[in-house]
């Protein structure tokens, strides 16, 4: 789905993510997470040992909200992941510590990476248009 150009400005700046999974039991669980878009994805990362990636695995549905700098704005994204793959080298955590830290990533655990395909998305105090959007097929 293509984001307004509003919205992609907003995601290219380094702000934490709050990631939105659901467990095998349906129960939600929530981590803040580092995130950077690729071709209008969301690239993330994680540990091969996380939790949130049993919960993917599971149940590629997620969300995501970014707030910016003043907490009445922000961006709330839905869809699913796509697209995961074992990160050995760490390239991709390489790449989100460079964009928010500017420096490689110091603990070099395995990790799996994903793309999040976005199938809608909300906003609060960014957009002077409307602020929902589904793309066709998809519910709020």
């Amino acid at each position: 789905m293509k984001l307004p150009n509003e919205l992609t400005e907003f995601l290219a700046a380094p702000r934490i993510a709050v990631l939105a999974t659901a467990g095998r039991n349906g129960a939600p669980a929530t981590t803040a997470c580092w995130y950077d878009l690729e071709d209008g994805k969301v690239l993330i990362t994680m540990y091969a040992d996380a939790r949130r990636l049993q919960n993917i695995i599971d149940n590629p549905r997620v969300a995501m909200t970014i707030v910016g700098d003043d907490p009445y704005q922000h961006v709330s994204l839905a869809g699913r992941v796509e697209k995961r793959w074992a990160d050995p080298e760490l390239q991709v955590m390489d790449r989100l510590s460079m964009r928010y830290m500017g420096e490689p990533w110091q603990e070099r655990k395995p990790c799996v990476s994903a793309l999040v395909d976005i199938d809608r998305w909300h906003t609060y105090g960014l957009l002077s248009e409307a602020s929902d959007y589904s793309s066709p097929g998809s519910t709020h």
